[in-house]
Formats: C-alpha cells, sequence, structure tokens
C-alpha cells in the first residue's frame, strides 16, 4: 500500500495519499489548504485518483477538494448525513474498493454529526475525533458538536485492534501518528473509565494541560 501523510498548512492540518501498489488508483483524505501538494505528490507517483474523502465538513478539511476534483475524474466522498453537496454518500461501516484495497469508514459523531474515521489496512485516519494524546474539540465553536457522541465514537475505537495505526487530521501531538493501543494506555481521554469523567476531564482540560506540562 501506498500512505502519504502530508503536512497541509492551515491549523497544522494533515492530508493523507492511499494508494495501491498495483493498480496505481488513489484516494485523498481531507486535502485540506495543500491540495497542490497532494497533487503533486500523486502525480509524481504516477497515481490516478478515484476518492476525494474527507472525514468531515469543517472548512478546514474540505477546502481543498475543489481543486482535486477539477482536475481528475475522482468522485467526492462523505458521511451521508453531511449538509455538503458530494456525488457519493457512504454509510457505516460501507466498504469502498480501491484497488485491491478496501476502504472502511465508521461513522464516529460527537466533533460533527458527518464525521468519519477511515481504515485502510490497519492505518486509521481519524480526522478531529483523536488526535495523538487529545481529541477534537465539542461545544459552541463546533455546531452539532455533541461530547456523549464524541464518547461513543471514542469507545467505538478503543474496541479495533490495539495495533491498528492512529493518523490524526491536526499535528497536536507529540507524535505525528500514534496506534491505538499506545492511546489507550496514555491518551488522559482514553482512561477515563465513566462519561461523567470523561466530560470533567473536556471541562477542565486547561488546567489539565497546565499541571501536566502539555503544549
Amino acid at each position: 500500500m501506498i500512505f502519504q501523510q502530508i503536512q497541509a498548512n492551515g491549523d497544522r492540518n494533515f492530508a493523507y495519499l492511499i494508494g495501491d501498489d498495483a493498480t496505481r488508483e488513489a484516494a485523498v483524505l481531507d486535502a485540506s489548504y495543500a491540495p497542490e501538494r497532494v497533487w503533486a505528490e500523486a502525480q509524481a507517483r504516477e497515481l490516478a485518483l478515484r476518492y476525494v474523502i474527507s472525514t468531515h465538513s469543517h472548512k478546514d478539511h474540505i477546502a481543498g477538494n475543489g481543486y482535486l476534483l477539477e482536475r481528475t475524474q475522482a468522485v467526492e466522498v462523505m458521511h451521508e448525513s453531511t449538509p455538503h453537496p458530494c456525488r457519493l454518500r457512504v454509510k457505516d461501516n460501507e466498504e469502498l474498493p480501491l484497488g485491491n484495497l478496501r476502504l472502511r469508514f465508521l461513522h464516529t459523531p460527537g466533533h460533527i454529526p458527518d464525521h468519519v474515521c477511515v481504515l485502510a489496512d490497519g492505518k486509521l485516519i481519524t480526522g478531529d475525533l483523536l488526535f495523538v494524546g487529545k481529541i477534537g474539540g465539542t461545544g459552541l465553536p463546533f455546531p452539532g458538536s455533541d461530547p456523549r457522541q464524541q464518547w461513543e465514537s471514542l469507545q467505538r475505537l478503543m474496541r479495533l485492534d490495539p495495533a491498528t495505526e492512529v493518523w490524526p487530521g491536526h499535528d497536536y501531538g507529540a507524535a505525528p501518528s500514534s496506534t491505538l493501543g499506545r492511546e489507550i494506555a496514555t491518551n488522559p481521554f482514553l482512561l477515563c473509565k465513566t462519561f461523567e469523567e470523561f466530560l470533567y476531564l473536556k471541562d477542565h482540560w486547561a488546567e489539565y494541560k497546565k499541571a501536566h506540562g502539555i503544549a
């Protein structure tokens, strides 16, 4: 499998390029503010873009989609609940073929209702649900967000194989990627045993970060 994490400007956004070695079919996830960089990488690797996928409809994740759609025959893909006009809407647990690969979509609301994580050959693109050592925001700055749904979505991820690699939507952590096992063992939010504990940590996150020297 071809897999590349790309710095995508914005608020330390990450874009992802996934491709099948044999067929050279590829998908872009969260093109963000660096579609030119993504497009150049795809051309350099002689990849044919089949899908332009967004983990959710926040502007910083979909901003580059139009650039890529104008230059390719790729199909824009998002969850079926998205308000964003797109050609292909996927359901929870739906899989799309990408050459010999399968892309599995997990509906993971909480940060925003149309959020998905995408699983491909042991690599999980987590968008703004799960970061390295942190999680995505909820509350007034994020219309439609729901901390209870976020908790349930995170619990769902924790039931996946611990060896699954975590590739987040932003470079907010101590490293650009992690594993579910490592996050389960070290991420303060995943260490919470109850929703009430989780919600308390969210409400007091600024104090927790200061007390524990977290940037």
